[in-house]
């Protein structure tokens, strides 16, 4: 329920009753032509007219019950019965256990005393108020039972002692000697435990010495040795509502209400409020209409229903109630003699407030405009209508128009019309039309505002509330400032935060910085304040903004579990006061509502909130990005913690992880997923806790957002948030893990996987997560799989797919491996069965949308790569074969010649070779042919790689002498390529000349080597 929702309250001197009084001041009702009354003493002057009727009725009783004769005792009966039956609206015998209203199912108590008290004791009334049943010892009173019971108390004889005790202890109350009279009274109670004159004095008594929790009890007692004196019952029940027993309050005036002869409605309404305020609506709602029938015009019992109706999630029955009214006023019924309820402008600001919960913001400008227009006289104004727009209330444009008319003398009664709203009117216009998203029309009604001369702070908040709701943060800043100049509203935690998120998104960090301070200093772990404090100092190049970061990323996890079990125990209701509780004889009751689902408001009000969170986490992760790029860890930590929550959120919507992720994405169902959370996850849930954002589980299942967008942000923003979060995680963290548990929900998202860039990029950063964690057998394997299959002949992929591959025995098992022989060589197959135009057995499917490409006889990057994996396996011939295939076509790429002339000296070094000397030969031809090709054009780190390639092959084969040759020319280089030691190869030369100088026994070539090139 929104903020604004308090014009239900009844309690004296409430904002919403302040309101509601603003409304009824400013503004003059049609009905009676004059200023209606304040309701702010209504339900006061009601419950104290039913009380003066109730107290003439009682003395009335008193005085035929004094004289004692029955006969007098009858003919008052008889006249009251008179009496009961000219009043509008009466109680038959069977009223109290027939009620005319029905009551809620969640509520049974109270509903059946029993009629007979010749053994009804206190016992049973303590029994009966605990919500305990008590057998049934009799029948049905009669209406002479009260009459009966009250002479036989009346006439009972008391002893000798008790009635001299009770003399001393009048005479001495008399002449306010309070303790000889209370020992007396106890020492009367003690010998006669039925007397009523004792309990009640002494009760006095108490009262005078100001312990009133003594008196109540005392009267209690005295109470239940009356049971027929409903006035007294009554006394006690308000005394108790006002020492807060509220359950021995609700007993008492059930009691009274029992026993009250005249059926007075006075504590029905009694009643009815503490049921309310015990928040047992079923119950109380019956007891309202029950003083409504009584009571039709009154609309301070009308507000309460209305009320009622609100706290049962029954929105619909609110507006109608209203409605009704509305409506029997703007067209009264002819010959209907029901009173009716008069329609004001405090009606219509409690009205639109239903609208604006229901956020029926079309309907409530439709009912704004039918309801002034009739309370101004203005009903026949009908070209108002013609355009979306409050032009009627405006003093310019409303003349605008009225020129534009045809007639003079309509133009001349119109100008003459009064058109001014209350100021709390113009409010909730401005609310409608900022809901219907026409931002324009409702800064046109909320400038009225700043025009009025009256204390009206409570309004400036609202204004500024719902337009920093609504992202209109400069505009919300202007009347948030406003409301800041009212005592009430100066400490406000509340106002203070929106003022500090509207400083964050305009700019001004400094007010920023000194609004956050304040809140921290009411609430020091506030995590999310932390978190905005951290980022205005980060704007402000405060170097506290890390150490708040670091403070709540360090923040113990157990934070979000503790939160979350105090939310939980806060909803249950308000705990018993238990030091005040015991001074009661009756005991208060905890009421637990029935566990009731989410209406659909409810839920609308959720997401929007949730909505708004988002938005304004995002715009925040958006000003970091800046800092971010320049390369502040700061930052980044700060952008990491925002993104958290939003994943966090995000991995909780069950519509996102479909089973079937071909699947078409039809919207959002709401769930709770149960999973293990790591400490950055249960950080998210605290935070989000702090914004309002309740579990989804509550939520029915129904569809909440459209096909394109969650919570204001559309999904490849969301996209993006994963994949940078991941990112940040991996590179900064060092946290691999995590970050590829990320990455794994996010390809399990239907709105990410069925988009095939975005399931690509997942694939890559699964990619880079398994070369980072060297994961060559498993994740890169089966990730560049996919790329290679999915990029059917693609040159650039099966370069890709060799530089997936690192250094080392292991990642090279895995790359020249049996599996990736044979998918190579399908995929070989299958180009040359295109080239060929025909089927080749064991080819491979071809996936490549090839028409209109015209392909080359031979592919060198496929024919490449698949005789390398053969040479791998040393199978050199194998490999001599596809790389002559390549060599036909491409005999001006170095790399092929490179590798077909390693070939050919590998294999001339095999045991089994037919002509070791001509393949060694054709091995160095090839070599020398790549040396000329390689130096054409060739930078310093090429011709540092032809030397060491040639190096390397003399000492493969045995020429340790060439091969020093071609070492030291390798270190020629070294001073031109020292500052980047990644392709350098002044280390590897090194190593290897060293190994040459040992066998050699030159120890101090190789001390000088290791000194110069190989200590770090």
């Amino acid at each position: 329920m929104s903020s604004t929702s308090n014009v239900f309250e009844t309690s004296e001197g409430s904002d919403a009753v302040n309101k509601s009084n603003r409304v009824k001041g400013k503004a003059k009702d049609k009905t009676n032509g004059k200023e209606s009354s304040d309701i702010d003493d209504g339900l006061d002057d009601l419950l104290n007219e039913l009380k003066d009727a109730s107290d003439e009725d009682e003395e009335e009783d008193d005085l035929a019950l004094t004289s004692g004769d029955e006969e007098n005792l009858d003919n008052n009966s008889n006249t009251n019965n008179n009496n009961d039956n000219n009043n509008q609206f009466t109680f038959d015998d069977q009223s109290d256990e027939e009620p005319l209203f029905l009551s809620s199912d969640d509520d049974e108590a109270y509903g059946d005393i029993e009629d007979d008290d010749e053994n009804y004791t206190l016992k049973d009334g303590l029994r009966l108020a605990s919500n305990f049943k008590i057998k049934n010892k009799g029948a049905s009173k009669s209406k002479s039972y009260w009459r009966r019971k009250m002479l036989r108390s009346t006439n009972r004889e008391l002893d000798p002692e008790v009635r001299s005790n009770l003399s001393q202890a009048n005479e001495a109350f008399v002449r306010n000697d309070l303790q000889v009279a209370q020992n007396l009274y106890l020492e009367v109670i003690k010998k006669d435990p039925k007397n009523f004159n004792a309990y009640k004095t002494l009760g006095e008594i108490y009262k005078q010495q100001g312990k009133l929790n003594d008196c109540c009890n005392c009267w209690l007692l005295a109470a239940n040795i009356h049971p027929w004196d409903s006035q007294f019952w009554g006394n006690v029940g308000e005394l108790s509502s006002q020492l807060g027993h509220i359950d021995q309050a609700i007993h008492c005036y059930s009691r009274a209400i029992q026993s009250d002869t005249n059926k007075s409605v006075r504590f029905v309404l009694e009643r009815a409020i503490l049921y309310k305020e015990k928040k047992q609506f079923g119950r109380a709602l019956e007891g309202f209409q029950r003083v409504g029938q009584q009571f039709p015009t009154d609309t301070m019992i009308i507000k309460n229903i209305a009320s009622v109706y609100v706290e049962q999630k029954r929105l619909n029955d609110a507006i109608n109630l209203y409605m009704r009214i509305l409506d029997n006023n703007i067209n009264p019924k002819p010959g209907l003699k029901q009173k009716i309820p008069k329609f004001g402008w405090a009606e219509l600001n409690i009205l639109l407030e239903l609208y604006i919960q229901q956020h029926s913001w079309r309907v409530g400008i439709k009912v704004i405009k039918l309801a002034s227009r009739w309370l101004q006289d203005r009903e026949n104004e009908k070209w108002w209508d013609d355009n979306d727009d409050d032009a009627e209330f405006s003093e310019k444009r409303r003349m605008e128009i009225i020129d534009k008319l045809d007639k003079e003398d309509v133009k001349k009664e119109a100008r003459e019309k009064v058109y001014h709203l209350p100021i709390d009117i113009r409010y909730k216009i401005g609310t409608l039309r900022l809901g219907l998203d026409q931002k324009t029309e409702a800064m046109n009604h909320f400038e009225y505002l700043l025009e009025d001369e009256d204390d009206i702070a409570d309004l400036f908040f609202e204004a500024g509330k719902v337009l920093e709701e609504s992202g209109y943060h400069e505009e919300a800043l202007t009347f948030l400032t406003r409301a800041s100049l009212s005592d009430d509203f100066n400490t406000s935690t509340e106002l203070i935060n929106l003022l500090g998120k509207c400083f964050i998104e305009v700019g001004d960090y400094q007010q920023a910085r000194q609004a956050y301070e304040t809140l921290l200093h009411h609430e020091p772990d506030n995590l999310d304040y932390k978190l905005a404090l951290a980022e205005a100092l980060f704007h402000l190049g405060d170097p506290r903004a890390g150490r708040l970061i670091v403070e709540v990323y360090k923040k113990h996890p157990t934070t979000g579990d503790s939160l979350e079990t105090k939310s939980d125990s806060e909803k249950t209701g308000p705990e018993i006061d238990v030091e005040n509780n015991n001074l009661s004889l009756i005991k208060n009751q905890t009421f637990r509502a029935k566990s009731s689902k989410l209406t659909d408001q409810e839920k609308l009000e959720i997401e929007n909130n949730a909505k708004r969170t988002v938005l304004e986490k995002y715009r925040r992760m958006l000003r970091l990005e800046e800092s971010i790029n320049s390369g502040d860890k700061v930052a980044v930590t700060a952008w990491m913690q925002l993104a958290s929550q939003l994943v966090e959120m995000f991995m909780r919507v069950r519509s996102f992880f479909p089973r079937d992720k071909n699947r078409a994405f039809k919207g959002i169902v709401l769930y709770r997923r149960k999973k293990q959370m790591g400490l950055d996850e249960k950080l998210a849930r605290v935070y989000n806790l702090y914004e309002g954002i309740v579990n989804d589980e509550n939520y029915s299942r129904q569809f909440l957002t459209s096909k394109t967008e969650y919570r204001g942000l559309n999904y490849n923003e969301w996209f993006v948030i994963f994949v940078q979060y991941a990112i940040f995680l991996s590179k900064f963290d060092k946290n691999i893990e995590y970050a590829n548990e990320i990455i794994e929900v996010a390809m399990s998202v239907s709105v990410f996987v069925q988009d095939k860039q975005k399931e690509a990029l997942l694939r890559i950063m699964k990619l880079i997560f398994g070369i980072s964690k060297e994961e060559a057998s498993t994740t890169i394997t089966t990730y560049v799989r996919f790329f290679l299959i999915s990029n059917q002949f693609s040159p650039f992929i099966y370069k890709f797919f060799i530089c997936c591959f690192a250094s080392g025995i292991r990642s090279w098992d895995t790359f020249t491996n049996y599996n990736q022989q044979k998918f190579f060589l399908r995929q070989l197959k299958a180009y040359d069965s295109i080239i060929q135009g025909k089927r080749i057995t064991g080819m491979a499917t071809i996936t490549a949308d090839i028409e209109n490409v015209k392909l080359a006889k031979e592919h060198p990057d496929l024919l490449y790569v698949y005789a390398n994996l053969l040479g791998g396996s040393r199978s050199y011939v194998s490999s001599v074969v596809y790389l002559n295939r390549a060599y036909k076509e491409y005999s001006h790429d170095p790399m092929i010649c490179l590798v077909l002339g390693l070939a050919h000296v590998h294999r001339s070094m095999q045991r089994l070779t037919t002509n070791r000397h001509i393949q060694l030969l054709q091995g160095l031809s090839y070599l020398l042919e790549y040396r000329e090709l390689r130096e054409k054009s060739a930078s310093d780190y090429e011709l540092q790689e032809i030397e060491y390639n040639f190096g390397r092959l003399f000492h493969m084969l045995g020429l340790s002498s060439l091969a020093v040759v071609h070492y030291n020319k390798v270190f020629e280089f070294h001073d031109k390529l020292k500052d980047d030691n990644t392709y350098d190869l002044s280390t590897d030369a090194a190593y290897n000349l060293s190994l040459i100088y040992n066998i050699n026994g030159n120890s101090s070539l190789v001390k000088d080597l290791t000194e110069k090139y190989l200590v770090i």
